[in-house]
């Protein structure tokens, strides 16, 4: 029944239309609610150009702000402005209490390898978010994510090659994150569904028949299914677990022997009720 299940599952992914919608806002106050928790995004009217005070980056670490000691505890409220040109993203800290925060938590900021997520790493074990749609010209959505050796990290999944670059400020505790055009071309692309986000292997790579497989989920108790097929018939399947599934997304990373040539990798979980399976497919051929 599971892999009469995930057959179906291959079929409707073939003919799903992709997303990626980008909208274009004159000066504006919108507010949406995502997981429980609203955000007011305010945007501006036209391509507003980043002032330039600090370098921007393009690839590999773009900031890395080290704190002694911070009384930051949860990721509050994350908003932005500006659509295009420059685009600013603001995080909020907040103390154990819920008050806002005076010095921010240490931070990192990087492109991951592929230039399509950028990954803010953050020394908290707390957040009030869980993920949310943006539709920029330069980012498509956010997500917050508990990382397997502890601490939380936000992904912007970039609509587009970007340049980034990013200043923190105390009382209010805060992180700016800001971004303009890039020129350099994605080397890879994430797969996304509403229930798993695999960031390796990207979609129509090559691999070695050892694949590894890493990215976020919010599955069922944590538990990571991966089933491989090739030919129609399932090949191979692994079970791992995710850093968290309650609070927010969870990192896992795990691998599976494949044989060679072209294979489905179906990365989710099996409803406990009726068997269903639910996650993202990745077509990948392994040599």
């Amino acid at each position: 029944m599971r892999y009469l299940a995930l057959a179906g599952l291959l079929s409707l992914a073939a003919c799903a239309p992709v997303a990626g919608t980008v909208t274009t806002s004159t000066a504006a106050t919108t507010t949406s609610t995502t997981s429980d928790v609203t955000t007011t995004v305010a945007t501006t009217e036209g391509p507003a150009r980043c002032v330039e005070d600090l370098e921007f980056l393009e690839s590999g670490q773009v900031a890395r702000i080290d704190q002694p000691t911070s009384d930051a505890s949860i990721l509050g409220l994350i908003s932005w402005d500006g659509n295009g040109g420059c685009e600013r993203f603001h995080l909020e800290f907040d103390t154990n209490e819920g008050a806002p925060a005076t010095t921010p938590p240490s931070v990192t900021v990087e492109f991951l390898d592929s230039g399509q997520i950028l990954r803010i790493n953050l020394d908290l074990e707390r957040t009030v978010l869980t993920d949310q749609l943006v539709e920029t010209t330069l980012v498509d959505r956010l997500y917050v994510v508990r990382a397997l050796g502890g601490g939380l990290f936000v992904d912007l999944h970039l609509a587009t090659p970007s340049q980034a670059r990013a200043t923190v400020r105390n009382s209010p505790a805060g992180l700016t994150v800001e971004l303009q055009m890039g020129i350099m071309p994605f080397a890879g692309a994430a797969t996304t569904s509403d229930q798993a986000v695999v960031l390796e292997p990207a979609p129509g790579s090559e691999t070695d028949t050892t694949v590894e497989v890493r990215g976020y989920t919010r599955t069922f108790e944590a538990t990571v299914l991966v089933i491989a097929t090739s030919g129609g018939k399932a090949v191979a399947e692994a079970t791992t677990q995710a850093a968290d599934w309650v609070e927010t997304w969870g990192e896992f990373r795990t691998s599976i022997e494949v044989p060679p040539g072209p294979t489905s990798l179906f990365v989710g979980e099996e409803s406990p009720e009726d068997g269903a399976l639910a996650g993202a497919i990745v077509e990948i051929t392994a040599r």
